[in-house]
C-alpha cells in the first residue's frame, strides 16, 4: 500500500501545479481538498480553491479538477 500519491491540479487559480499527497483508504488519494487562494490585493483569508479527484493518467498521477471557490475549506 502507498502511502504518497503524485497528484496534478486542472483549471482553476492553480492550473498545472503538482505535487505529493498522502493517500488514504486502498492506495487512494483523498477525494477533495481546498486550500486558500488569494489574489493580488485581496486579504489572505479569501475564498478557497476546491478541487475534486477526477481520475488517474497512465503514469499514476492522479488529477483533481477545479471545482471553484467556497468560503471555507471542505
Amino acid at each position: 500500500m502507498e502511502q504518497h500519491v503524485y497528484a496534478e491540479l486542472i483549471g482553476g487559480p492553480e492550473d498545472g501545479r503538482s505535487f505529493i499527497i498522502p493517500a488514504v483508504d486502498a492506495d487512494l488519494p483523498m477525494g477533495e481538498f481546498a486550500f486558500p487562494s488569494p489574489r493580488d490585493g485581496e486579504d489572505p483569508c479569501s475564498p478557497y480553491a476546491c478541487y475534486n479527484r477526477r481520475d488517474q493518467r497512465p503514469d499514476g498521477v492522479w488529477r483533481y479538477q477545479y471545482a471553484g471557490e467556497q468560503n471555507v475549506a471542505p
